[in-house]
Formats: C-alpha cells, structure tokens, sequence
C-alpha cells in the first residue's frame, strides 16, 4: 500500500532502514532506491522515484533513520486518509517568517517527534514538541514526508528550481499548504541520525524558495518571530556574501512588512553594525572563501 521513496549514498544506512521497514512497518510495501551518490539533486531523485511507485502512498524519506513504532504503516495511511491532508510528517512549523529560513522557526511554532542522534548513532534523545495527535502547520521538515499519490502529482519537487540537497522539502509543503492541510503527527516515532548542514548551499536554496513561492499564509503575524528570523537571515546571509550596497538591498527585499517599534529599531541597530565593520567582516569571508 506504501511506495517507499529513498535517495541513497550511504549503502550501511539503506540496508539498515530496509530491514527495519521490513520488521515495523505492518503493511504492504515496496521500497525504491535511487542511487544517488550526489549526482542528481533531490528533487530530481524524489520525482524519479515518485515514477516508479506502485501504491498510492508515497513516503519520502532519508536513509539514516529507523522506525521505532510497530505497524506504523497502518498509522500513517490513516493519516494520509485524513479530509483534505497534504503533507504528513513528524517534524514542521505553523509559522512561515518573510525572511528566507528552515521549516525551524521558534519553539512557539516548532512541532517535533523525533529521537534526534548524529552520525555517530550515541546519544539519541527525544525532541517531543507536539501537544495533539495531529498538529497543523505549514512546513514540513524533509526527514519523513508522507503524500497521497494524486496530491504529489498536483505538485511534485521543483527540480527546475532546486539543485542538491536542501529546500525541497520546505518549498514542496508550502506551495502544498495552499491548498490542502499538512501535519505533523505524534504516533509515528522515527530516530535520524543527522542533525542536518546549514551551509551555503542551504541558504541559497532557502532564498530561491522565498523567491519562488508568493503566498498569503493563514496565521497571525508575530513581530518578535519575524525579527529573530530576520536577524538570523542577515548573520547567515553575511557569512558568505560580502557587505556591500547590493547585498544590503537584496536582503532588504525580505524585510517583515509588519513590526513593533522596537523590533524595527533592533534590525536597524544590526545594519549599523554591519555597515560600520564591514571591512573587518568581508576580510573574514574573503580568508574563508
């Protein structure tokens, strides 16, 4: 009943997340590999993938996590079966900032339920965040991303757009939240053992998806989270790109629409700093890069 979608590199994980699928997950299934040793980005092996499934269920998911609920599978289709479900995952936001960011805005709006360990598979602990069985939001984090078959074809990962490995998965579920409800639920436990990259490559992508996407979202605008998120924006974007008249205009272009006083003074003070030490600041992108 599920088609398993993974983009594998790592043969040791795959094998393992395949024995374990088989030993949990208490449904019919099939799991499609593509290999993808970083010569396609993603979206492209998602929707490859994607071609090839069987079932009407689709689930997306990483190679270094396994399954720690028993007949999850039954669980998730339950789910998936839900009026007007999008995207179900364990991991997402009910808040989408104006500056370009992750699907991790603010505790406030965070919803998790994973058991978050590394590469080194020690010291795995429980990020448990959700109140109710199915929690609404809008982003969805790429770890586990569950679709019905005729909602991922409405939609599908923008391949055109994104290359490599990050914003997919935020850009999949939001132009998804427009029309249909995405969720994060509490009754399916996955371990990952990664705790992600935030590189250069991540924030690019994430401001090719602010560009791309032009939608009104249906949530009450917070100006602390937009401040924090703008902030974080701006110390992200000036470690790669240097302070200079163009970059501070393009940044400007995600300025929150609407904040307190106070918040519009604290983004302006950063400016200030910024401007005043940017030689000092642009030497050290220069010596990094």
């Amino acid at each position: 009943m599920i088609s398993i979608i993974v983009s594998s590199y790592l043969p040791e994980y795959f094998f393992a997340l395949e024995k374990n699928i088989a030993e949990t997950i208490g449904t019919s299934y099939e799991v499609i590999k593509i290999d993808n040793p970083g010569l396609m980005g993603i979206c492209e092996a998602y929707n490859k993938g994607a071609q090839k499934a069987q079932f009407d269920y689709l689930l997306f998911i990483h190679e270094d996590i396994l399954f720690k609920t028993k007949n999850w599978g039954d669980k998730l289709i339950t789910h998936l079966n839900g009026q007007g479900s999008g995207i179900i995952g364990v991991a997402g936001s009910s808040y989408v900032p104006s500056a370009p960011s992750s699907w991790t805005v603010s505790e406030q709006y965070n919803f998790v339920n994973i058991l978050q360990g590394d590469k080194k598979n020690t010291d795995s602990f429980l990020i448990h965040s959700t109140k109710r069985n199915r929690e609404e939001v809008f982003a969805i984090d790429g770890v586990f991303m569950a679709v019905k078959k005729e909602n991922y074809l409405q939609f599908r990962f923008n391949e055109a757009i994104l290359k490599g490995f990050h914003g997919y998965d935020l850009d999949l579920s939001l132009r998804m939240s427009e029309k249909l409800q995405n969720y994060v639920v509490d009754d399916i436990l996955i371990e990952h053992f990664s705790k992600g990259n935030r590189d250069k490559v991540w924030l690019d992508n994430n401001i090719l998806v602010k560009q791309n996407i032009n939608l009104s979202f249906r949530q009450k605008n917070d100006s602390e989270t937009e401040k924090k998120a703008f902030l974080s924006f701006l110390y992200k974007y000036f470690e790669y790109y240097p302070i200079n008249k163009k970059n501070i205009l393009f940044t400007l272009r995600f300025y929150p629409k609407k904040l307190n006083f106070k918040d519009h003074t604290a983004i302006a003070k950063q400016y200030f700093k910024y401007i005043r030490y940017h030689k000092s600041i642009n030497n050290k992108i220069n010596t990094n890069n």
